[in-house]
């Protein structure tokens, strides 16, 4: 079971990527548009998924990923609920991943109502991510404490400066919640890629963690 949740946990770091990094070479080479996100925030996740040439591939990326998604919180609870420990791994997979494909569905769609959802789902869904990765860290202490599995601690290490420079990203993003409040977009854009990519980057050690574990 290890190794089916480390290759899970590899997975989604691996699709997200992969599908983002076409995505943004579609839209650079067709709408001759370039940018790196991450440092200008010239567009959105959302801009570069929901063009004519790219909403397809980005739904069907992250649909693909949000069904890896819901496996991987399946099995690692199973995983924990195997070794003694209660966990609340289902109800938070299927909650997170109901957001993200809400989302993906309401992306590309005109009207208030479309651009609500979208809003409100990817809120949502971020806020449940955040939750669960900090979640998992306190399971994995639990366990290391109880020496039910063994693993090196610097895992734990990475995991607290990636949730940490998250915390930061969130705090400084905070204000785009309120619509009414003139969020700067380039700044919110910056914001959201570098969270997305700490998010998905907190599956890379977890993935080693669980295909190195000692019980």
């Amino acid at each position: 079971m290890e190794k089916r949740i480390a290759l899970l946990s590899l997975s989604l770091f691996i699709i997200p990527v992969i599908t983002l990094l076409i995505c943004h070479q579609i839209v650079a080479h067709y709408y001759n548009f370039h940018t790196i996100p991450f440092i200008d925030g010239k567009a959105s996740i959302s801009m570069i998924g929901r063009g004519e040439k790219t909403i397809l591939i980005f739904r069907t990326g992250f649909l693909f990923y949000a069904l890896i998604s819901l496996f991987f919180y399946l099995k690692i609870s199973n995983f924990f609920l195997l070794n003694e420990i209660s966990n609340k791994f289902k109800f938070y997979g299927i909650s997170a991943n109901l957001f993200l494909c809400i989302y993906i569905l309401a992306l590309g769609k005109d009207g208030s109502f479309f651009e609500t959802t979208r809003r409100l789902a990817i809120i949502l869904y971020i806020t449940n991510l955040y939750i669960n990765h900090i979640y998992l860290i306190k399971i994995l202490k639990i366990f290391k404490l109880r020496k039910k599995i063994l693993f090196n601690k610097i895992y734990l290490g990475i995991f607290y400066i990636i949730i940490g420079i998250m915390t930061i990203l969130i705090i400084i993003g905070l204000p785009w919640v309120n619509p009414l409040f003139k969020y700067p977009n380039q700044l919110k854009n910056i914001i959201e890629w570098n969270f997305f990519l700490l998010a998905v980057i907190y599956y890379l050690p977890l993935a080693f963690l669980f295909n190195r574990l000692k019980k």
